[in-house]
């Protein structure tokens, strides 16, 4: 058990938040975690770190672990060229792919992709490769207070085709 971990499980005992721990073998990615879960992906909470390039501050993204995310849209939130960061785990205490979605635990400022808000229930690791925490949405959002934004690429599958301009029909009135 993490110093993180310790600290996620007594701010949610602090607020009265009902939730559930599961320890299981090392989860690496989120479809390793999604796996050992037992959940979807969408479900799953994914937590990056990322830097700011002009200021180097360090902000937490957290989106559903099935999408991607679009930096452009996160430069034109916090005003700057962004890229991950080097060495997330100086910044966080928590080795990769281990960063909860709570960055007041870190120190750092917290927004969410609104997308995550299509699941009742969250999945996350907490601080550890091998201890995961599931708790209601909700409480997640009135945990954490992140802000609320779109920081996530569109997926090419649910797009619309671009449809050709239609011909004109020469047995109409006014075309040619």
């Amino acid at each position: 058990m993490t110093d993180i971990y310790k600290k996620i499980i007594a701010l949610l005992d602090e607020h009265g938040i009902k939730y559930e721990t599961q320890h299981h073998e090392p989860t690496v990615t989120s479809e390793d975690a999604s796996r050992v879960r037992g959940v979807s992906l969408h479900a799953g909470a994914k937590a990056l770190v990322l830097r700011g390039e002009k200021t180097k501050t360090h902000w937490l993204f957290v989106m559903p672990a099935d999408l991607r995310v679009d930096t452009k849209k996160i430069q034109a939130i916090v005003g700057e060229r962004v890229s991950f960061a080097p060495d997330p785990e100086t910044v966080t205490q928590c080795t990769k792919g281990s960063v909860p979605p709570l960055g007041s635990i870190i120190g750092l400022k917290t927004y969410c992709d609104a997308h995550l808000a299509e699941n009742e229930q969250i999945h996350f690791n907490a601080g550890s490769l091998t201890d995961s925490v599931t708790m209601r949405y909700e409480d997640y959002i009135a945990l954490e207070h992140p802000e609320l934004i779109d920081i996530t690429q569109p997926d090419p599958t649910t797009l619309s085709p671009v449809t050709p301009p239609a011909t004109p029909d020469p047995t109409l009135p006014g075309n040619p």
